[in-house]
């Protein structure tokens, strides 16, 4: 791969608390460091653990020039997300997001969201008309979640057709994407 600074996409992720040992906190920032640090690609973390912080966040980064990949890093369930004593599925999610993310890469970063039928997830897209969705239909190890994160948030800076990237990606991962489930869809 050879980097082309052009197709630099920056990087907007949205993450609950993993778990209430807030002292001790999971996150996925140190990820994001190291994104930083090796690709020189912005980002933008912000915490969302009430709907109102959902839909507040959705609206400040939609606007963050250059920004083209939105995360979100939650607990998820087949069709949706959670936040703590909240779950939010797929169509409640694009109604929020709307068409502010046309043309935008958005990663379920959650646990089996995509363990669903694929018109849910083709009717999200269209909705929203983002460019591509990526997920996992199974459970994941957090720690292991967290290294696939880096890999897929490093290669998406390297395509500018994402049927490209997802087609080396799978490629260079076979195993990694069959053990975590993962998938794409293209809009």
């Amino acid at each position: 791969m050879v980097k082309a600074k052009e197709y630099v996409k920056h990087v907007a992720y949205l993450e609950s608390f993993w778990t209430y040992a807030v002292e001790n906190r999971l996150s996925v920032a140190p990820v994001l460091e190291l994104l930083q640090k090796k690709n020189g690609t912005r980002t933008a973390l912000l915490t969302c653990n009430t709907t109102d912080e959902l839909k507040f966040n959705l609206e400040i980064v939609q606007h963050m020039a250059g920004y083209r990949i939105l995360v979100l890093g939650f607990h998820g369930y087949p069709g949706g997300i959670c936040m703590p004593d909240l779950s939010i599925d797929m169509e409640t999610l694009s109604s929020f997001m709307g068409k502010g993310f046309r043309n935008w890469v958005v990663f379920f970063d959650s646990c089996r969201t995509m363990n669903v039928g694929k018109d849910r997830i083709l009717d999200f897209i269209s909705t929203t008309e983002v460019k591509m969705v990526i997920g996992y239909r199974k459970e994941l190890d957090w720690l292991d979640g967290a290294a696939i994160d880096l890999l897929i948030l490093n290669w998406l800076q390297f395509y500018k057709d994402m049927r490209k990237f997802w087609k080396g990606f799978r490629r260079a991962y076979k195993d990694l994407v069959g053990a975590s489930g993962m998938v794409v869809y293209h809009k």
